[in-house]
């Protein structure tokens, strides 16, 4: 329900009256999920601010809405870092390589895409898993699934 989210985080916030960066990432969330990806970015940007000696998982979701948005640079500043923190994550991995593939580094981004175990890597050619699931940006939906056809996975649509 992601409407009515958006609603209880917006409330939260005022209540709060003072940012909160358990707040902000979740209100963040909720922009991207209705849509609203400039707002979403604003939020990340600053729950990460607030929060920039760790990093934390939701950084990834922030690189995705840059993306979306069109800022590939800040996008990759960020998976970046997140992959040093979390270099194994499979959704990590498919994230830097559609990112890598979108700077135009496609033997990169074949061999990043190519690390995740063949099991995990089928998810993302499973447009559920990927709308439903992981709920990704469809930028980021549009260029994982190109990169998956560039390294033989069958996609679904």
């Amino acid at each position: 329900m992601p409407k009515e989210a958006l609603m209880d985080l917006e409330k939260s916030d005022e209540l709060r009256a003072k940012p909160d960066a358990i707040i902000l990432q979740n209100r963040a969330r909720a922009r991207e999920l209705n849509g609203l990806y400039a707002a979403a970015d604003r939020d990340y940007a600053v729950a990460i601010g607030m929060t920039s000696n760790e990093v934390s998982p939701f950084w990834l979701r922030s690189a995705l809405v840059k993306f979306q948005l069109g800022d590939i640079i800040g996008a990759f500043d960020l998976i970046r870092r997140v992959e040093n923190r979390f270099p194994e994550a499979p959704e990590v991995r498919a994230a830097l390589a559609t990112l890598l593939a979108a700077k135009g580094d496609q033997i990169g981004a074949q061999r990043k895409y190519l690390e995740i175990p063949d099991k995990q890597r089928l998810k993302y050619i499973d447009d559920d898993y990927l709308r439903n699931v992981i709920s990704w940006p469809p930028k980021m939906i549009e260029n994982v699934k190109a990169l998956a056809a560039q390294v033989g996975d069958k996609v679904s649509e």
